[in-house]
């Protein structure tokens, strides 16, 4: 399933960036998802992941068709432990690279190429 879901999500990025008047802008309602719920513990977090993976992807597959690289989620009221869980629930799940930098998570599908512009 993971393999499944990071080919859809670089699969989006890749037409997007082929299509070169695609302009799309969007902004991104997955902030909603993350407001007023608190979560400590890394089980809390894996399970948020889980239960929340569609909705996840599908922001994600969203932003990509925006030519966007990373999905950024806030989850400031979420314990150390449930952010850690989320970290390794997100990368388990979509095969995808996470960074976790504070209360943010990032999920990211593309890097920038150095030299490139």
């Amino acid at each position: 399933m993971a393999a499944e879901i990071k080919a859809k999500v670089q699969d989006a990025y890749v037409r997007a960036l082929k299509d070169r008047f695609r302009h799309m802008q969007r902004g991104s309602n997955i902030d909603e998802l993350f407001r007023n719920v608190r979560l400590y513990g890394r089980d809390a977090g894996i399970d948020f992941v889980e239960t929340n993976l569609a909705r996840i992807v599908q922001e994600a597959v969203d932003r990509a068709e925006c030519k966007e690289a990373s999905l950024e989620m806030s989850a400031y009221g979420f314990g150390k432990g449930a952010r850690a869980g989320m970290e390794q629930a997100l990368r388990d799940a979509t095969g995808l690279k996470v960074e976790l930098n504070g209360a943010t998570l990032r999920l990211i599908w593309a890097e920038a190429t150095p030299g490139l512009v």
